[in-house]
């Protein structure tokens, strides 16, 4: 049976021990390297996270870490189903190309399962990552001059502030999303430094860098905890990046409070 018809069939999942999360096999890539190897990173890719089947030439960890050229071991998952059970490991976009390279030429199809999560990566040495073009995390200003200096809202911080302008600003999407038995309470809010594009031929609104002159009115919501901060990841998908913001409430005397918003990383309309 073709792996990738195997892997549909199986439907396995993989139990992230870092946070609990339950990882689906959402989008499956099965590359054919008699063909012509990719050579650079989309920017999709590059934020993204894949799992790669252990077979062949990738049957352990050690393995996919010398053809993906990395300086650690892979972290290995185990992936359950009812009937069967297979072994991967988590990579990154940077760690596929390079296995892709490696086996240019080869009649080895890799199978690369693709984690539609988007990143979120929080630095706690400076601001980044940031929404704004104006905004240089590399400067000065934007880095800690101290050990007890503190960017906000930190990788682990709950509740936290988020800026939704598109679908999630629905209440009737979040609560179906959040497993809500209220309504969502929203603060009307704008935050500077973005500009709003259309991707997918205008189907999808996207939130992009700019100018610290530009602004995008929304809405704030106040993430209660991890489990619902990934539910969200997941529903925006790798597509989109956690980033920090600052969120101006205009429904009241004008609080302006550190946040979090989803940047699109692909190519706008």
């Amino acid at each position: 049976m073709d792996l990738l018809a195997e892997l549909e069939i199986l439907a396995i999942t993989t139990n992230n021990e870092d946070n609990g999360v339950i990882l689906e096999t959402t989008s499956i890539n099965h590359y054919n390297h008699t063909s012509q190897p990719t050579t650079t990173l989309t920017p999709r890719d590059k934020n993204s996270t894949f799992l790669v089947k252990l077979e062949g030439p990738l049957s352990t960890p050690s393995q996919v870490q010398k053809l993906s050229k990395s300086l650690t071991t892979p972290i290995l998952k185990e992936g359950v189903s009812e009937t069967s059970t297979a072994s991967f490991c988590l990579i990154t976009g940077a760690m596929k190309l390079n296995i892709l390279s490696a086996l240019a030429g080869s009649t080895f199809s890799a199978t690369f399962i693709r984690i539609n999560l988007s990143p979120k990566d929080l630095s706690q040495y400076s601001i980044a990552p940031c929404l704004g073009s104006d905004i240089d995390p590399i400067l000065p200003q934007n880095r800690a001059t101290s050990v007890d200096e503190l960017f906000l809202p930190k990788q682990d911080q709950y509740p936290v502030w988020y800026f939704f302008y598109g679908n999630l600003a629905v209440p009737e999407i979040l609560s179906e999303r959040l497993g809500l038995d209220e309504r969502p309470v929203y603060r009307k809010a704008v935050v500077n430094g973005g500009i709003l594009k259309t991707w997918g031929g205008g189907k999808y609104r996207a939130l992009v860098d700019g100018k610290a002159s530009e602004k995008v009115a929304g809405w704030a919501y106040e993430v209660c905890s991890e489990e619902d901060e990934d539910m969200l990841r997941y529903y925006e998908t790798d597509y989109y990046e956690v980033v920090r913001c600052d969120i101006c409430i205009v429904d009241g005397v004008g609080e302006v409070v550190k946040g979090l918003v989803f940047r699109f990383v692909g190519d706008v309309d």
